[in-house]
Order: structure tokens, then C-alpha cells, then sequence
């Protein structure tokens, strides 16, 4: 008979385990506080955050590789494939496992698991084996609504096929400094009225797939010069300036998101003392109040450079009172032992300040019930409405973003000028030199921009130099262009403009136009840069490069295809800024 009792009683609490929960009333104080805690897990380090799963420390994750974020591997044409489908089966068992806790945890409530993909200059993606993204700025210069819809569409289908169901964008940041360090393709362009326009696009597309949007960074990151995952970025514009420049262009898509995650990023003009994620005067007062939004709010990495000197419990306190749900809240990527202990140590936090307030301390200083439990509550019913507590989602098997993106590149790629009329080339001009400034993660699309001019009859002989030339490269490309007809240069600035590839670009430029070459020089990655080679009489603007966009240019090269694309930004010439490159890859994949 008691072994019976004994048996009836552990069914009935696997049964209750089993009962999903929607009322935060059912949670521990704990537990509440984990709802609102995602910290950032890289793949295959996911065993760190096991015990943090079960324990309902964590509502979820947003999800990175330690390649090209911590360690730049060697990828080339010959090992791209295979090392993004070594990465993609990591990322598949990585989410397999936080899933797998998940369920063992004591009311079994599902992760959120968000990504950043934004393509452009944003590769975390593609270091993940997800399909390669056609940048924003891409999606701008087509101009088709029909067409954003649909690569963002295809985007929630590519994101839910590998078992993640949060979208971390768009970006709605109006990129209106061309010397902006960490915007610039991630943003549609550098007017409001078009940003706001293709960001509400864009989340109605993500939504109606059943993935949640968060779009950022709130109230705008576009008009800085300094980038928050290494110090604290000031915009110091009129407050009128700040909402008709930079803050309207988030309103046509509050009506429609789920989430909208905050800045790092300081307006003295509105709020001298705080940082939009700790200001409650942007996040309640117009986020809330103004705008009406009814959604997430979560802060930006509470690990970048802006915000990540304070301790854990102060970026805590501080995320609450603001008016934040959900926090991102990591510690340094390099260290897991430490990152993993960060849920652990929010929620001591939260107990011993709710605590405090119960006993009389002030509730301005400390974290109160109520600003748990609202935000605790905010975040299942999200989870609930996406219908994360059902048996099974249906992932789909094939997300069309391949499709889609040969169609932005087809309507986005841009032909800036072509003074010398060099395209469509010449039917006689058979020897063609290409050289290509990229890191190897573009080996493969880069290719096969060579491999179209090949299938056509061209002699094409080439060089994949790296972002930052080496002598070798040097001698590689005179060599390359000495027999050549016609040069193509292929330029990448990402978030640092790098100084040496800009000095030998130009001086190929100059070299070119001495011998009587014709060049047509490619922009990969940041329009920005075509302004400081005036010397490139022919140029083609694909802000990314994807393998479609090769292709197109290659047809549009041989004069097989138009560029249909107009500039989405004004490139103006400025004073050239070289940025120092950072010591690991986060600006290039924030």
C-alpha cells in the first residue's frame, strides 16, 4: 500500500510538473526572476548554463559562436562548406541540449533562443551555419515592400528551422553618421520616414511567422561615432532633432512588435544621467507612455564595453527601474566560468532587495515584487503566444531564404558611377583580374563571382587577399594585375576602416590609371567607403557579399543584367577616420 502512495504521489507530480504555467502567481521568487534573464550561451559551450535550465534561472539565451567572435579559424574556398556544416550540427545539438533541460526543469517552460540576423557586416550567422542574410541597406536600395516582406519572412522559416524562435531586429537605428563604427548596412538608410517604413515591413513579415521581432536599438544608435560594445556612445542632437531624425522611425512598427530592445547609447538632451536602457524617462516615458507600446523591453549585451564596468547587481537594479522585462545579461565571452554564475547572482540579487523592501528599505533603491512579477509575466505571456508550451512547432524544411535573396540582390545591387563606361565590358577584353579584400568567412561567395566570368570564357586569374593585406598579397596582386586587361578590386570596410588595405587600394588605382587599365572597384560590405577613392571611376555598391550578389555583379559586369538599385544613404566626402581594429570580432558581428 505505501509503495502504491508512494508511486501514485510521483506520477501526480510529474503530472503537475507537466502542467504548463502561465501565471507568474505559480513561480518562485527565483523563478520569476529567471523569466527575465537571458544570458548569451556560444555554441557548444552550452553545458555551462545546464544546472542555471533546470533550475529556472533563465528565460532563454542569445546565441553566438566562439568563432569569429573569440577565434578567427582559417576558412577558405576549399573548407567553407565543411566548416559551416560542422558549425550548423553544433548549433543544432547546442539547442537540442538547452531544449532537452528545459524540459527537465520544474514547471518545463520553454527557452526563448534569439539570434542576430541582420547580414552585412553582422556575421555571427553564418559562423553558426545559417543561411548567409542580404543586408538591410540591401532590402533599401531594391525598394520593393513586397520584397523585404519576403526575405524576412523567409528569415523566421530559417530561424525556426534550427529550433531558435526569436528574431534580435531589425534594426531600426536611422544610420545618418557615415563615420557610425557599428550601424551602417544593419540600418535600412539615413532617413527616418524610409527606416521606419521598412523596419514595420520587416516585423509584420518576422510576426506573421510566428517569430517574435525585437526591434533596436531604441531610440537610435545611427547618429554615433562611437560603438557601445567598447565605450559609451553620446548623441548630443536637440531633443526635436533626436524624435523627427532618429526616434520616429521606431514608431509605424510598435504597433506590431513583440519586443523592442533598448540602446547603450547616452541623449543629454533627453536624459543627461543614463544611458537609454537605464533611462526610465526614454523607456516609460516615451517607449511607454508616448508610444504606447504594450510589448518586451530588453536591455542590449549588459556585457559591452558601455555598460560592463558596473557589477552584476547594480546593471541589475538599474535594468528594472528603467523599465526593462528582459535583461541580456553576460558576462565576458572568454570566460564561461564566470558568465555562467550571473543568472545565480541576479537572483540572489532580487531576493535580498525584495526582502529589504518588505522590511521598510526604500523601493526606489531596491528591486520590488511587483517589478518582477510585471515583467516575469510579460514574458510568458509572449511564450504563450507563440505557442511555445504546444507538443511540437512545426520547423519547416527548407526556409526560401536562398530564393529570396537572389531576388534583393537582382534589385538591390548599385551601380554608383561609371565614368570611363567600362560596363557592360568589352566582348575582346578576355583577361581580367580580380582581387578581393575579405575575410575568409565570404571565400565561397566571393568565388563565384571568378567562377561566372569563367563560365563565359574570361581568363580570370585572382587573389583572396585579407582584410588587412599582407606583403605576400601585395606581390600576389601586382602580379595579377600586370597581364590584366581589366582589374577588379573588391574592398571591405566593415566596422574599422583599415588603413593599409585604403593605401594599397589607392595606390592600385593610381597604378591602374597610369598603365591605361580600366577598374572596376566593388564595394563588399560599407557604401561609406566610396567616397574616399575618387579615383575609382567605376563602381558597384552590393553592401554585402552574398553570393547572389556576386553573381549579379558578375552579370552586370558582362553587361547581362542591369543595376537596378539605388543608394539608400548619401555618401558624402569626409574626413577618413581609421578606426583600430578590435582585438577579437565583435564589431563585426554584434
Amino acid at each position: 500500500m505505501k509503495k502504491l502512495l508512494c508511486m501514485l504521489l510521483i506520477l501526480s507530480m510529474g503530472a503537475l510538473h507537466a502542467t504548463p504555467v502561465y501565471d507568474v502567481k505559480d513561480l518562485t521568487l527565483r523563478e520569476q526572476v529567471g523569466q527575465t534573464i537571458m544570458p548569451r550561451v556560444l555554441i557548444g559551450q552550452q553545458k555551462a548554463f545546464k544546472e542555471a535550465v533546470i533550475k529556472g534561472e533563465v528565460t532563454g539565451f542569445f546565441i553566438k559562436a566562439k568563432e569569429g567572435l573569440l577565434k578567427h579559424p582559417k576558412i577558405t574556398a576549399k573548407n567553407q562548406e565543411k566548416f559551416i556544416k560542422k558549425q550548423r550540427k553544433k548549433f543544432l545539438k547546442t539547442i537540442a541540449d538547452l531544449n532537452k533541460w528545459a524540459s527537465q526543469s520544474r514547471h518545463q517552460i520553454p527557452l526563448l533562443l534569439a539570434l542576430d540576423y541582420e547580414g552585412g557586416t553582422v556575421t555571427s550567422p553564418m559562423y553558426m551555419g545559417l543561411e548567409q542574410m542580404p543586408s538591410n541597406m540591401l532590402l533599401a536600395a531594391a525598394g520593393d515592400e513586397k520584397l523585404v516582406a519576403e526575405v524576412y519572412a523567409a528569415q523566421a522559416r530559417e530561424i525556426k528551422l534550427v529550433g531558435a524562435n526569436v528574431a534580435l531586429g531589425p534594426v531600426a537605428d536611422v544610420n545618418s553618421n557615415p563615420q557610425n563604427p557599428i550601424i551602417q548596412t544593419r540600418s535600412f538608410g539615413d532617413r527616418a520616414l524610409e527606416v521606419g517604413k521598412w523596419a514595420a515591413v520587416s516585423v509584420q513579415a518576422l510576426q506573421e511567422q510566428g517569430v517574435p521581432a525585437f526591434i533596436k536599438h531604441f531610440p537610435g544608435h545611427g547618429d554615433t561615432a562611437s560603438d557601445s560594445h567598447y565605450s559609451q556612445p553620446v548623441t548630443n542632437m536637440p531633443s526635436e532633432q533626436l524624435w523627427q531624425n532618429h526616434f520616429s522611425a521606431f514608431e509605424p512598427s510598435i504597433p506590431y512588435t513583440d519586443g523592442v530592445l533598448s540602446a547603450h547609447v547616452v541623449y543629454p538632451t533627453v536624459d543627461p544621467n543614463n544611458s537609454a536602457s537605464f533611462s526610465s524617462t526614454i523607456l516609460k516615458g516615451i517607449l511607454r507612455d508616448k508610444m504606447q507600446f504594450r510589448g518586451v523591453i530588453a536591455t542590449d549585451g549588459l556585457d559591452m564595453g558601455a555598460v560592463s564596468e558596473s557589477p552584476v547587481e547594480e546593471l541589475v537594479l538599474r535594468s528594472y527601474k528603467a523599465g526593462n522585462n528582459m535583461l541580456l545579461l553576460s558576462g565576458d565571452a572568454a570566460n564561461v566560468k564566470e558568465a555562467r554564475t550571473y543568472p545565480r547572482r541576479a537572483a540572489d540579487y532580487v531576493e535580498k532587495s525584495t526582502a529589504a523592501v518588505l522590511q521598510g528599505a526604500s523601493a526606489e533603491e531596491n528591486v520590488t515584487l511587483e517589478e518582477i512579477r510585471f515583467s516575469a509575466q510579460k514574458i510568458l505571456d509572449l511564450k504563450k503566444k507563440m505557442g511555445l508550451f504546444e507538443a511540437s512547432i512545426d520547423q519547416g524544411k527548407d526556409s526560401g531564404l536562398k530564393t529570396a535573396s537572389q531576388r534583393a540582390a537582382e534589385e538591390g545591387v548599385t551601380l554608383v558611377r561609371d565614368e570611363q563606361a567600362l560596363i557592360p565590358l568589352q566582348e575582346n577584353i578576355q583577361k581580367v583580374c580580380t582581387v578581393f579584400f575579405a575575410d575568409g568567412i565570404f571565400s565561397l561567395q566571393l568565388k563565384s563571382f571568378n567562377e561566372y566570368l569563367l563560365s563565359k570564357g574570361k581568363e580570370v586569374s585572382t587573389v583572396f587577399a585579407q582584410r588587412t593585406p599582407t606583403d605576400k598579397n601585395e606581390q600576389e596582386i601586382h602580379a595579377c594585375m600586370a597581364g590584366a586587361e581589366a582589374v577588379v578590386l573588391g574592398t571591405s570596410r566593415t566596422s574599422a576602416m583599415d588603413k593599409q588595405q585604403f593605401e594599397l587600394v589607392t595606390s592600385l588605382l593610381e597604378k591602374a590609371d597610369k598603365k591605361g587599365q580600366k577598374v572596376l572597384l566593388i564595394s563588399l560590405l560599407n557604401p561609406y567607403e566610396i567616397p574616399l577613392y575618387p579615383a575609382a571611376k567605376t563602381v558597384l555598391a552590393l553592401y554585402g557579399a552574398t553570393q547572389p550578389a556576386m553573381e549579379t555583379a558578375a552579370r552586370i559586369f558582362l553587361g547581362e543584367a542591369q543595376a537596378k538599385g539605388q543608394l539608400p544613404v548619401r555618401l558624402t566626402n569626409s574626413e577618413i577616420v581609421f578606426t583600430e581594429k578590435p582585438k577579437d570580432g565583435l564589431l563585426r558581428q554584434p
